[in-house]
């Protein structure tokens, strides 16, 4: 009987023992599962935020790339168009360098020079007044003195240095219907002269004021001719080219082409209607 209460006892406490250890394995099971599922939320949120985290950043980096290819492209437009506005400067400062005004070819219009004072009222296209201030200087260093003395003329002026050169024609006896062709061999028709473009400029020696031939052997014409193209500067009408530039041999009479088409036409021998194919 005891024997048998002792058993029903141990298997009480053996039951007892299983169950406890079924509820101690259910609890931590349960806390095992809370865990883990707290770390799989854990963790699924910190993908989430990495992937957050990732999409802004492409977005960010989607929109500076996108920023800096507009501004990329923007600096692109603005070099292109500032080439383009170089370009058209250069081409357009040629173009007025090299512009052709002889008897045959008037001065536009429309054109404006582009003059400023160089001294005892006279007035030199802008870009000129410098080489020539410079040709003068050199000049000077090597003891010869050369005298500017008619640069830019309006209209105005040329019709007056044109009407009385008719003048002094017609009293050496020419017809009034033959002077004005005469007068034109020496002082261009208003609107022929290149001295209107501004880029024309008549210099002397200072020991020979002479507006004549003679000029060609004086210390002055012999150096600027041997030298002026060094400067942006040719001969413009030298001798025996009437024929190409409408206008008698003039050894004083010199005029700004840029430094590169002075150096061109210098050593080629040529005069600017040459050059420009149209001589």
């Amino acid at each position: 009987m005891a024997e048998r209460k002792r058993k029903r006892k141990a298997g009480v406490l053996l039951w007892f023992s299983l169950l406890l250890l079924i509820s101690l394995g259910l609890l931590f099971g349960a806390a095992w599962m809370r865990a883990a599922e707290a770390e799989k939320e854990a963790l699924e949120a910190e993908l989430a935020k990495n992937r957050m985290e990732l999409a802004i950043r492409r977005t960010t980096d989607a929109r500076r790339a996108a920023i800096m290819k507009a501004k990329a492209e923007a600096e692109e437009e603005e070099e292109a168009q500032r080439i383009s506005a170089k370009d058209a400067f250069l081409a357009r400062n040629r173009e007025e360098l090299l512009m052709l005004v002889n008897p045959w070819n008037m001065l536009p219009e429309e054109y404006e020079p582009h003059v400023v004072e160089i001294g005892d009222g006279m007035y030199f296209d802008e870009r000129a007044a410098g080489p020539l201030a410079h040709m003068l200087a050199d000049a000077k260093k090597e003891g010869i003195i050369a005298v500017p003395i008619s640069g830019y003329r309006t209209m105005e002026y040329q019709q007056g240095l044109f009407d009385d050169k008719v003048l002094r024609v017609r009293a050496n006896g020419f017809s009034e219907e033959e002077a004005p062709a005469e007068a034109a061999k020496e002082v261009a028709v208003p609107g022929t002269s290149e001295h209107q473009l501004g880029l024309a400029m008549d210099i002397l020696d200072v020991n020979n004021p002479n507006l004549d031939w003679t000029q060609q052997w004086s210390p002055a014409q012999r150096w600027l001719m041997e030298h002026c193209s060094e400067y942006g500067f040719i001969l413009r009408f030298p001798d025996g080219t009437e024929e190409q530039t409408g206008i008698i041999y003039e050894p004083w009479h010199y005029r700004y082409v840029g430094l590169s088409v002075a150096k061109e036409i210098t050593k080629a021998g040529v005069t600017l209607e040459e050059y420009l194919g149209k001589g």
